[in-house]
């Protein structure tokens, strides 16, 4: 009850302090702009000047050459034997007398 009554008062309040702040700031000096102002325009812009086209290169030129392909090409990077066992871990079994596959842990809520 006492939250929602914080709530509803700040709700309300809250615009009636902005409204009082604003009015006691000091406002900035209205200026209407003048003939002069509106009058200077900027100049027109200058048109850039366009660039001839550039031929294509020939095809011997656009293709570098690396060389053959790596040995490595389409290979997995990780692979059982390099640096990975080859084959996952064992499952884990829980062996102790608590828990059997047909009945409940003693204690628990299905336990009888």
């Amino acid at each position: 009850m006492i939250y929602r009554n914080f709530a509803i008062c700040t709700l309300v309040a809250a615009p009636l302090i902005v409204l009082a702040v604003q009015s006691l700031l000091p406002k900035p000096p209205e200026t209407a702009p003048t003939q002069d102002v509106i009058a200077d325009a900027p100049p027109p812009p200058v048109p850039m000047p366009v660039a001839p086209p550039v031929a294509p290169p020939s095809a011997a030129a656009s293709a570098p050459d690396f060389g053959q392909p790596m040995t490595e090409a389409g290979q997995p990077m990780l692979a059982p034997g390099a640096g990975l066992p080859g084959t996952s871990a064992a499952p884990m079994v829980d062996t102790s007398q608590s828990f059997t596959p047909g009945k409940a842990p003693p204690g628990s809520p299905n336990g009888e």
